[in-house]
C-alpha cells in the first residue's frame, strides 16, 4: 500500500514547477546574480530548460537579466508574504527577539527545520553585526548549529532516523560533528537539558546558544542568540544568555498559540 500511494503522489507532481523551484532555490546562496550555465550545474538541468524557466520568470516580473548575468526582483518577495503575516512565527517573535537584544547585546534568530538544513525565518541584530552576517532564508545544516540541534532533538524517531540517513554530515571546522552515533548522543543531552551551546561548530569564532520554542508539546522553531569567542564563552551563553532565550521561547510559543486558534485548537 505504502508503494501504491507514493506512486500516485508522484503523479500527481507538476515536474515543471519542481524545476521552477529549484531554479529559484539556485540563488539561495550569497550570489545574488547566476549565468544559466552557474545554475544549470546547480541544479542538474539543461541549460536550455534553465533558460526557459528564467524567461518565464522574466515575463512575470521575478527575473532579470543584465549582460547575461540572471538575478531575482523584489517582486519575489510576494511568494513569501504569506508566511510573513501578522500571525505567523517571524511576526509573533519579532517583539521578544528584540527583548533578547536588548538584555543580551547579541544577535537573536529565529529557525525552523526544513529537511536536513535550518532556514532562519526571521533575524534581528545588535549594533554589532556578526561577520559573515547570516540573512532571513538562509539555510545553514542542522548538524553543526544550535538552533538545528534543539529541533533535531524534538523529532520523533522515525523522523530522526530518516534524517541520519539523509543527511551528509559534513565537517564545516575541527569541532563539527560528523559521526551519527556522537551526534546521537549529543541530541540525547539536548533533549534532556533543553538547550544546545555550539563553539566553533559551523564557522571558526562563532559561538551560539539555542532553545526550542515549543508549543502543545512539540518545537514549531528555534530562538538562537550567536556571537563570537571573543565577546562570550561557553559559560557565558548556559549561564547569561540562555535564560533569556528560555524567556523568550515560553513567551514566544504561548503567543504563537494564542495567535493561530484555528492550527491547535484540535490538538
Amino acid at each position: 500500500m505504502a508503494v501504491t500511494v507514493t506512486v500516485e503522489r508522484s503523479r500527481d507532481r507538476i515536474q515543471s514547477i519542481e524545476r521552477g523551484v529549484e531554479v529559484l532555490r539556485a540563488f539561495g546562496d550569497r550570489d545574488a546574480t547566476l549565468s544559466v550555465a552557474d545554475i544549470a550545474a546547480r541544479v542538474n538541468l539543461s541549460r536550455p530548460v534553465v533558460r526557459r524557466i528564467l524567461l518565464t520568470f522574466e515575463h512575470l516580473g521575478y527575473a532579470v537579466v543584465r549582460s547575461g548575468q540572471w538575478s531575482l526582483t523584489p517582486r519575489i518577495l510576494e511568494l513569501g508574504s504569506g508566511y510573513f503575516q501578522r500571525s505567523s512565527l517571524p511576526e509573533v517573535a519579532y517583539p521578544y527577539m528584540i527583548e533578547v537584544v536588548e538584555a543580551t547585546s547579541e544577535t537573536c534568530s529565529v529557525g525552523v527545520l526544513d529537511g536536513i538544513d535550518v532556514i532562519h525565518v526571521a533575524r534581528v541584530e545588535d549594533r554589532r553585526p556578526m561577520p559573515g552576517a547570516v540573512r532571513i532564508g538562509t539555510r545553514l545544516p542542522a548538524h553543526a548549529t544550535a538552533v538545528g540541534k534543539v529541533l533535531l532533538a524534538d523529532l520523533p524517531e522515525r523522523e530522526l532516523k530518516r534524517y541520519l540517513n539523509k543527511a551528509r554530515l559534513e565537517e564545516h571546522t575541527p569541532h563539527t560533528i560528523t559521526d551519527a552515533d556522537v551526534l546521537r548522543e549529543r541530541l540525547d543531552v539536548v533533549r534532556v537539558q533543553g538547550y544546545d551551546v555550539s563553539i566553533e561548530e559551523l564557522y571558526p569564532g562563532q559561538v551560539a546558544v539555542a532553545v526550542p520554542i515549543v508549543v502543545d508539546g512539540r518545537a514549531v522553531g528555534g530562538i538562537t542568540a550567536s556571537s563570537t569567542t571573543v565577546r562570550e564563552t561557553e559559560a557565558s551563553l548556559r549561564e547569561i544568555v540562555m535564560p533569556v532565550l528560555q524567556h523568550a521561547a515560553s513567551s514566544i510559543g504561548a503567543a504563537y498559540r494564542n495567535a493561530n486558534p484555528e492550527i491547535f485548537r484540535s490538538r
